[in-house]
């Protein structure tokens, strides 16, 4: 029974990508000259950090001259794609298209170049006579277990499209995992500073703290580590008890219906509301087990010192010691979390590196560098 009703959730996931799913490769002819530039979604929805980043880098460009448009392929009207937009970024600039305005491109009428932002919407974009782009925000394989949408999802990377990877370790697991065929332009994976100010902390009261607030970016699926991330929530709680300190931890990231263990889930926050969180807690931690997302800069831009994961990818984006790295075991997180509590000058220390590297990033930086891949078509 249970296989049989999984199969048939499976199938239906399967079957209606297979609708639209074109695995050809493309004859990729760079335009003369870009002056308009599309990036296809799935559909807009709030508080999707990979959306919010296309938005971003389509301001960006909109801001060097070029015209930009927003589309989805799936139905959703124009009036709630400019709302979602603008909850997840007020001053977005560029121009949106629902799925029946997307559908009258074609191969004479079309942009100069389409941008796909999600393996579901390659196959979309091969119709269009656009020069073919990749924004690649995560190695999405790794979104499935082994299996047809695994495949389907990887065999994107080998179609021919023009790939920009959104950091470094999205183009080595293709280089490794893959046999692409196209470039891969590398743009840095930046934040916004003046959205999170720096916050001064006085890491040598934290010996003396009684409770120690601690935010849990929180998200269900698996590459988040959503089930480890709160049994070591929860049993290092009741270690801490056991000292005298108690462990508040405040989930966010779900919808509040999403139950959790160990702590509170305060739902999915706005940028005010992160702020609020981030300067009110005392750690924050992250599972950053794929590409990383904001959520670490935007913690580490306040100064809220970071715990991650030393099996993730934190190591691929930020300099050493910029934050706590720990193993998926309770006990190692208790260890080090007493280890830093102790000792200030550690938190200082990393506060400082990871000031120093952020200092180099920005959204008008790694806008240019697209903007610079663009003209070298």
């Amino acid at each position: 029974m249970i296989h049989s009703a999984q199969a048939r959730v499976d199938a239906y996931r399967v079957n209606a990508l297979l609708e639209n799913y074109d695995p050809s490769v493309v004859e990729n002819i760079p335009p003369k000259k870009v002056k308009s530039i599309c990036f296809l979604l799935t559909r807009m929805v709030r508080f999707v950090g990979g959306q919010t980043s296309v938005l971003r880098l389509g301001t960006e460009l909109s801001k060097q001259g070029y015209h930009v448009y927003y589309a989805v392929y799936k139905s959703q009207s124009k009036e709630e794609m400019e709302y979602v937009a603008k909850c997840n970024l007020p001053g977005v600039q560029g121009t949106f298209l629902t799925a029946a305005s997307f559908r009258k491109f074609n191969e004479k009428k079309c942009p100069d170049v389409v941008v796909a932002t999600g393996w579901d919407t390659v196959s979309h974009i091969k119709k269009l006579g656009s020069y073919k782009m990749y924004y690649v925000q995560d190695y999405e394989p790794y979104f499935y277990t082994f299996g047809e949408m695994f495949l389907m999802a990887k065999k994107t990377y080998e179609q021919g499209l023009h790939m920009v990877s959104f950091g470094a370790w999205n183009k080595q697991m293709i280089e490794h995992e893959c046999k692409p065929i196209s470039p891969i332009d590398i743009v840095d994976f930046p934040y916004e500073r003046a959205e999170y100010p720096l916050k001064e902390r006085d890491f040598g009261s934290y010996s003396d703290k009684k409770e120690i607030v601690i935010a849990v970016y929180l998200k269900y699926y698996g590459k988040r580590l959503p089930c480890v991330v709160q049994y070591m929530i929860e049993k290092v709680s009741k270690m801490l008890k056991e000292d005298g300190i108690k462990l508040t931890a405040k989930y966010y990231g779900e919808a509040k219906t999403f139950k959790v263990r160990g702590g509170e889930n305060i739902g999915m926050l706005n940028k005010q509301e992160l702020r609020s969180l981030y300067e009110e807690a005392d750690f924050g931690l992250v599972a950053s087990m794929t590409n990383i997302c904001t959520v670490p800069y935007e913690m580490l831009a306040t100064g809220l010192p970071l715990i991650e994961f030393s099996e993730g990818t934190f190591e691929y984006f930020f300099p050493k010691n910029c934050a706590t790295l720990v193993e998926m075991s309770a006990d190692d997180l208790y260890h080090k979390l007493k280890n830093v509590i102790s000792t200030p000058e550690v938190l200082r220390e990393q506060q400082e590196n990871a000031q120093e590297y952020l200092n180099t990033l920005s959204w008008e930086k790694t806008g240019k560098q697209f903007g610079e891949i663009l003209e070298r078509l």
